[in-house]
């Protein structure tokens, strides 16, 4: 019966979007594009592969598939993957990744949606990446005998999935994987009353792990960061700045709110989220109430650093955090938190803002004492003072982020294992 009332939804939903792309244009677009790229994937087959479909709600979660996609094409060599997505915030430029055979953009949950897909690539596995559990994708899994899993699965105590009325449509469509496998113990507990017997449970890890740690390891920033590195050896010797990422306009609010009632002899490099001109042309003359400012792309070789660095290249905030004190972490004061396992794996205690209900690596860390929530600005302010002054908290907090990053290696490893022993039963 739950069924039956959300499909209706979905159809409303369907109809309502047709008929805005009559007259939204960027509706319209999104629909042509979500249609085209589900169409091309039909022009190739999988030539008698094992096929394995693995999808991912966004780019953090693709970030999960793409671990994991590594380990199957190591351990077997006669498999085709497809790779879909959800989220539009994943670009279409991510989809040249060789790592899968094809990628496209997952159709409205109707209830035949998938059957072309089903039909044409015939998967013997789906690997749902952390949370994205489409109701009638994973009912369409059971009907063409494809086996499903949840992997890296996570659920926060203040999910709507926790609602009533969406907990009966979750454990109708939970009944249909083969297998969940929670990122960690503390996630585990919040799947009480969700799991039926006959689905393997069992906690497995969280792949996002290693595919930071794999980052970190084997791929390099910017050269001109590394140059910039270069030069400041005796200042970084010296100094470890505090590394302010992923900001946003409120988050720069809540910084400034810090300033304004605290004194430090600390250094700043802080990277927004996006470099916008206008918006930093007017923070930049708050910033220089309470220092010196510069801005990464106008330094001059030699130059004395600035109390704040502000970064307008993208693409290296992973590789600054090693050489921080201390890392906030923006999203958290807007929608949601990015990405806290960078700074945590090397080494670093993290602050960010209330929303970190779609991270289970930052709930986990909150947890475990290496992450500060703050609600509000008052918050913010209190604990970043407490960062900036307690060295001994910072480096217990680090090393417990630390531990936690490298202790959950591994977990790609143990879910192919899990799930292909199962799969070719």
């Amino acid at each position: 019966m739950v069924y039956f009332f959300y499909n209706i939804l979905t159809f409303i939903v369907f109809f309502v979007l047709k008929f805005l792309s009559l007259f939204v244009k960027p509706v319209r677009k999104e629909l042509e594009k979500r249609e085209r790229s589900l169409n091309k994937i039909f022009s190739k087959t999988a030539e008698g592969k094992f096929v394995v479909w693995l999808h991912a709600a966004s780019v953090g979660e693709l970030d999960q598939a793409r671990a994991l996609t590594e380990t199957i094409r190591k351990k077997h060599k006669n498999v085709f993957i497809l790779q879909s997505v959800f989220s539009s915030s994943v670009k279409e430029t991510s989809f040249q990744d060789p790592l899968a055979d094809l990628y496209f953009y997952l159709p409205l949950d109707l209830p035949h949606a998938y059957d072309q897909i089903f039909t044409h690539f015939k998967p013997q596995v789906l690997l749902v990446m952390a949370w994205d559990t489409w109701p009638n994708l994973l009912k369409r899994t059971s009907h063409f005998k494809t086996k499903s899993y949840l992997a890296c699965a996570s659920l926060s105590s203040q999910s709507s999935r926790k609602n009533p009325l969406i907990q009966s449509l979750t454990k109708a469509s939970f009944q249909y994987l083969s297998g969940i496998y929670p990122s960690h113990e503390l996630m585990a507990k919040e799947f009480t009353g969700l799991v039926s017997e006959k689905t393997d449970f069992s906690v497995l890890g969280d792949t996002r792990f290693e595919s930071v740690l794999g980052k970190l390891e084997t791929k390099s920033p910017n050269p001109s960061f590394t140059e910039f590195v270069s030069d400041q050896k005796e200042f970084l010797n010296k100094n470890k700045p505090i590394i302010l990422g992923s900001t946003y306009g409120v988050c720069e609010d809540r910084f400034t709110a810090y300033l304004k009632t605290h004194k430090d002899d600390a250094y700043y490099w802080i990277f927004p989220h996006k470099w916008e001109s206008d918006r930093m042309e007017v923070w930049i003359p708050t910033l220089k109430q309470y220092g010196t400012v510069g801005v990464f792309s106008k330094l001059e070789k030699g130059e004395v650093l600035p109390k704040f660095l502000l970064f307008d290249l993208m693409g290296i905030l992973a590789f600054a955090y090693q050489y921080g004190s201390f890392a906030y972490v923006g999203g958290a004061f807007t929608h949601r938190v990015h990405n806290t396992i960078e700074p945590a794996a090397l080494g670093l205690p993290v602050i960010t803002g209330p929303k970190i209900s779609n991270a289970p690596e930052a709930i986990v860390m909150q947890e475990l004492g290496g992450l500060f929530k703050t609600e509000n600005e008052s918050e913010f302010v209190q604990q970043f003072a407490l960062l900036v002054k307690d060295k001994t908290l910072r480096e217990k907090m680090g090393k417990g982020n630390r531990n936690f990053v490298v202790e959950n290696r591994g977990a790609s490893e143990k879910i192919y294992n899990r799930v292909f022993s199962n799969a070719q039963n």
